[in-house]
């Protein structure tokens, strides 16, 4: 039994879900999701849902009886969080979670054992690329049918050079804790991804996801065809990861939720662009974040 805590937004979920999906296919063991944190409110947090229903997975969720089987670090206070990463004074009746212990991949995690609890954000494909094609199979779903995406989903399906381009604003700008951890990328950042793609690709058409589509109609121009996507917001705005995805090459943000779009789509050729600059604060160590064939400028 492979238990994987879920939370955050939706692109965090995917990746907890897919380290979860890899580390159950390598034990062999069954998978269980973990959703008790949507109902533990955090005024400091951004709000969030689950929004993994979107997807035919067919796990079942873990219940409480079995989730407390284990000690995680929701369960424990702040001064028995050293005594846990310690991994000391172990009780006989429960177990210790598998805790992420830093932003980069670490390969011990495929060394836990059956049962395990798992708590991270596990943000690296390393963590689940030996079943990659799988991963893409679950989170490629049709969108044709979709009233708020078919006209867009057209456009970029006839455009010669279709470019995605993620401009996320919203909390990273809005909420002072979020952009002093985060911050958004700026408007320097997308020229030089934009000078980028039209040195080396031909007629590109550039297809702009955000929160934020006030601003980027202000601040994003380009010689070059531009659609500026809306009307997927909320519950919905997993429509605008599966139109990413079918883009030919991509411009994410510092945000899991274009990492996603860019990953999902299977081109071999694909050009991504990434921000060097993840994150504003905090020392995290983002060198296994970005694939090897993904660039960052």
């Amino acid at each position: 039994m492979v238990i994987v805590e879920i939370n955050s937004g939706l692109g965090n979920q995917m990746f907890q879900y897919a380290a979860g999906k890899a580390l159950a296919a390598k034990l062999n063991a069954e998978l269980l999701l973990d959703i008790s944190w949507y109902k533990q409110a955090n005024k400091a947090q951004t709000p969030r849902n689950f929004e993994l229903t979107v997807y035919p997975f067919l796990e079942k969720y873990a219940d409480e009886q079995v989730v407390n089987q284990f000690i995680r670090p929701s369960s424990i206070g702040v001064f028995n969080r050293l005594k846990h990463r310690l991994n000391r004074a172990r009780p006989i009746h429960k177990q210790w979670a598998f805790v992420e212990p830093h932003f980069h991949f670490y390969p011990q995690f495929f060394e836990a054992r059956n049962p395990v609890y798992i708590s991270g954000y596990w943000q690296s494909e390393q963590y689940f690329l030996p079943i990659a094609n799988q991963i893409r199979d679950i989170f490629s779903i049709d969108i044709s049918k979709e009233k708020t995406a078919i006209e867009m989903l057209q456009k970029i399906v006839a455009s010669n050079c279709p470019v995605s381009m993620h401009v996320r604003r919203g909390d990273m700008v809005k909420n002072p804790e979020v952009a002093q951890v985060h911050g958004s990328c700026n408007i320097d950042y997308y020229k030089r991804c934009k000078l980028q793609i039209e040195q080396r690709v031909d007629q590109p058409e550039y297809f702009v996801f955000s929160d934020d589509p006030a601003w980027c109609k202000e601040n994003l121009q380009s010689n070059f065809p531009i659609h500026f996507v809306s009307g997927n917001d909320g519950s919905k705005a997993f429509l605008d990861m599966q139109l990413m995805r079918h883009c030919r090459h991509h411009v994410i943000a510092n945000s899991s939720f274009s990492w996603w779009g860019a990953w999902l789509n299977p081109n071999p050729t694909k050009i991504v662009l990434a921000p060097i600059k993840w994150f504003n604060a905090g020392e995290h160590n983002t060198s296994d974040l970005i694939p090897p064939t993904w660039e960052r400028i």
